[in-house]
């Protein structure tokens, strides 16, 4: 029997490394500075996060300004 528990507990490790990322295909962009103006918050240099990580969206994420101060994991 544990060998069996430890077979499964292998199978579901392998499953877990082998099986990809979940998420939607996109077009990376990378822009370099000036950062400013944004649509989001002008001219205001501190907008940007302190790590200095921040992305742009496209206009489906964008959603009229909604995004502005949103936070997404890529």
């Amino acid at each position: 029997m544990q060998s069996f528990l430890t077979t499964l507990l292998l199978l579901f490790s392998c499953f877990d490394i082998l099986g990809g990322a979940l998420g939607d295909v996109g077009t990376a962009r990378y822009y370099g500075p000036p950062y400013l103006p944004t649509k989001c918050y002008g001219d205001d240099q501190y907008q940007f996060p302190s790590d200095g990580h921040f992305a742009a969206v496209s206009n489906g994420i964008w959603d009229n300004g909604a995004a502005c101060g949103r936070r997404y994991r890529m």
